[in-house]
């Protein structure tokens, strides 16, 4: 997720854990111990994301930030270490400030701290990036498949809090928020009056909340719209799956179904975009498109596209594309698909180290000539052939970065199925 979306949820968590339970009679005073937890939450809810600065400034950005993002710290381990950073960060100000607290207040600082950051995780692997949660004892990626990546119904959910925090900045921050997720969410659903009436009485009814309820009701309200985003989401991703299966096994059943990856539409948890990655002998396809979980409710025609689809720019680099041999539906708009040989890919990353190290990032890669240049990339970023690259000459000096995540799709694609024949490199 964005970072607003983790600050406002460390934001409602801190809010609530402060306000539904009770200060230690002769620990730390009322409002010294409110601002801990609210500011060890929030921290803790961006914490993870400072692998940004070394992602950045890896000897090759461009595989650094794909590769070293969403790395050590995006673990539990990871978090357990910046919860354990954060709390002694808490013990300094308090020792800074002559403030002694008791041994309750410390055990609450510290679950603030660790909850803090393992909820920046779970929001994380709760989308289409992934993370790898349990290295070093398992380095594999997981994947939610729930929820994009900036949802602004988070940040509407957040609205109760505006009458929580003390500073006026804060209160200005907070209510720009706000708007910006009754905009967000507006314009999702534009051309729909009775939508756009819901929006509104839903913003206005988070506000009022905060504003006249008291403040343990206004922060549990926040806390519980956020989770009832994730419940609706998750739920609706659930449906998804099981109508793009049937869809795929009805349409393609000649083909194996590999993975199929879903990203529902921000605010409009009905629609999702589809890629369905499948083979077929030696034969790999990745068909892109949009479905619509209840077409006789949300015809699959007013499903927004989040990444319009347009044509390259002329001499830009570009993965072919073909028409996808199934018809659409009232549920189903299929966009296009691409397919090369499997075996060609294996030959890719057996031989280029720059190959390899894209592959243990890409859940749905595809690879291209043009000319005497390769290209290889990963679809579900690829629009305006914007998440690709050029593979260069393999030299040591381009295969400096190096990473434990395994291949997310060593088992199925690179290698061959259990009783396909071996594939010819």
């Amino acid at each position: 997720m964005e970072n607003l979306t983790h600050t406002l949820i460390g934001l409602a968590a801190g809010e609530s854990f402060a306000r539904c339970t009770r200060p230690t009679e002769g620990g730390l005073p009322r409002a010294a111990r409110r601002s801990l937890f609210v500011t060890l939450a929030a921290i803790g809810g961006n914490a993870p994301d400072v692998d940004l600065a070394w992602s950045y400034a890896a000897s090759d950005r461009r595989f650094g930030y794909m590769l070293e993002h969403r790395g050590y710290t995006h673990t539990i381990l990871g978090c357990l270490v910046l919860a354990g950073l954060l709390y002694a960060g808490a013990e300094w100000w308090m020792h800074r400030r002559r403030v002694v607290p008791a041994a309750r207040d410390r055990w609450h600082l510290a679950l603030v701290a660790v909850v803090g950051t393992l909820l920046h995780l779970g929001m994380d692997a709760l989308n289409t990036y992934g993370v790898h949660p349990f290295w070093p004892f398992d380095n594999r990626w997981f994947y939610g498949d729930s929820l994009f990546i900036g949802e602004p119904l988070f940040w509407l959910a957040g609205a109760p809090l505006i009458f929580l925090v003390r500073s006026w900045l804060a209160r200005v921050l907070l209510s720009l928020a706000t708007m910006a997720g009754l905009l967000g969410v507006g314009w999702m659903h534009r051309g729909e009056p009775l939508s756009w009436v819901a929006i509104v009485a839903a913003a206005l009814g988070l506000m009022a909340v905060g504003r006249w309820a008291s403040a343990r009701a206004a922060a549990l309200t926040s806390v519980a719209a956020m989770a009832g985003v994730i419940a609706i989401s998750v739920a609706c991703g659930s449906v998804a799956a099981t109508r793009i299966d049937g869809i795929l096994a009805a349409r393609f059943p000649g083909d194996r179904s590999i993975d199929r990856i879903l990203m529902p539409t921000p605010a409009y948890p009905l629609c999702w975009e589809v890629l369905a990655l499948q083979t077929r002998g030696d034969l790999y396809m990745v068909r892109d498109g949009v479905l619509s979980i209840t077409p006789e409710v949300v015809p699959i025609g007013r499903c927004p596209v989040v990444f319009p689809r347009r044509p390259p720019a002329r001499r830009q680099a570009a993965p072919p594309m073909t028409p996808v041999p199934a018809p659409n539906s009232p549920s189903t708009v299929w966009f296009g698909e691409h397919s090369m040989s499997r075996a060609q890919l294996v030959r890719l990353v057996d031989g280029n180290c720059d190959a390899a190290a894209m592959m243990q990032f890409a859940r749905a890669p595809f690879a291209f000539q043009q000319g005497d240049l390769w290209y290889l990339g990963d679809l579900r970023f690829n629009r305006d052939a914007g998440f690709q690259f050029q593979l260069g000459q393999d030299t040591p000096a381009r295969c400096s970065i190096h990473v434990p995540w395994d291949a997310p799709r060593a088992a199925d694609l690179l290698r061959p199925a259990a009783g396909e024949r071996p594939l010819a490199h």
